[in-house]
């Protein structure tokens, strides 16, 4: 009978705890079904990775649903087609987005919305779609380890090419150059004097230059006066004398040429007098006393 009595109350003790704990199952679902919620589609372009069925959906880091189904959108193989549930009190704004973040180290992840504005509509299922879709970014997370292993591509390229670039070629050319320009270096140190030495007499000589410039500058400047000076007296010489140069044109023409023509026949007998000379020069001293003979004419 004592066997017995134990049996009983283990198992009284065992249909209690099962009771209970389905007591407990069925307040939570009946919180849940109690609780209203809106339904809303999530395109993410990618791999979605570490997002479970039944993960968090947060706006602004405070739970607000549950993701309910997970699959990829057929229209597009490219993107997974996510719809969550959120509770019917928090309002979507048309200017909201959603993203995925990785929840601490575990490699989990979790929807979270971001924006709505106070004085945005609420964001409404257009024609053609089942629920409202809320707009998709990338986060920083995402954008990081999707940027990642393109850097590493691009960074392993890199060490490639200078590995390439950096040959035993081109380092034994790199050495020499760096000995050349050690070289130029100490030949410009060498020079260094006579190239200051020329410079500075470069600047005695622009100097000098400039004085010279300013000088003939000057000395053009006071003949530039003189001559306009002169200009005007030979301006008025000819008004104050024009009457006399007008009759000296009119009436003196004729005196003019004649004495040019005596002048040119004056010249003509001095140049034969001097071709005469430089022929016999004694000839103006010592008349010749030869006689000719003459012929008679028939």
């Amino acid at each position: 009978m004592e066997t017995r009595a134990g049996y009983m109350i283990v198992g009284i003790f065992v249909l209690l705890s099962l009771a209970g704990i389905l007591g407990f199952f069925l307040w939570i679902a009946k919180t849940d079904f109690d609780e209203k919620v809106n339904y809303y589609t999530i395109y993410f372009p990618g791999s979605v990775t570490g997002l479970t069925m039944g993960g968090a959906v947060n706006y602004l880091g405070v739970p607000v649903g549950t993701v309910k189904k997970i699959k990829l959108d057929t229209g597009n193989l490219e993107r997974v087609n996510i719809t969550v549930a959120i509770k019917d009190n928090i309002p979507i704004k048309e200017d909201a987005y959603a993203s995925l973040e990785l929840q601490g180290l575990t490699g989990y992840k979790f929807v979270q919305i971001y924006g709505g504005s106070k004085n945005s509509p609420l964001l409404k299922a257009k024609p053609g779609q089942k629920y409202p879709v809320i707009p998709s970014r990338y986060s920083g997370v995402e954008e990081i380890m999707t940027t990642l292993p393109r850097l590493a591509n691009k960074l392993t390229n890199l060490v490639d090419r200078i590995n390439a670039t950096f040959n035993e070629e081109n380092r034994h050319r790199f050495s020499n150059t760096l000995k050349n320009i050690d070289r130029l270096s100490h030949h410009l140190v060498e020079c260094s004097d006579p190239l200051k030495n020329l410079l500075n007499n470069s600047n005695a000589a622009m100097i000098t230059f400039d004085k010279e410039l300013k000088n003939l500058g000057l000395s053009t400047q006071k003949t530039l006066i003189k001559i306009d000076s002169a200009a005007d007296d030979f301006g008025n010489f000819i008004k104050d004398n024009r009457a006399a140069l007008d009759a000296l044109t009119q009436t003196g023409s004729y005196e003019i040429l004649q004495t040019l023509s005596d002048t040119r026949e004056m010249i003509t007998t001095a140049t034969r007098f001097f071709e005469k000379l430089d022929e016999n020069p004694r000839s103006l001293l010592f008349d010749s006393q030869r006689k000719g003979v003459s012929v008679p004419q028939r």
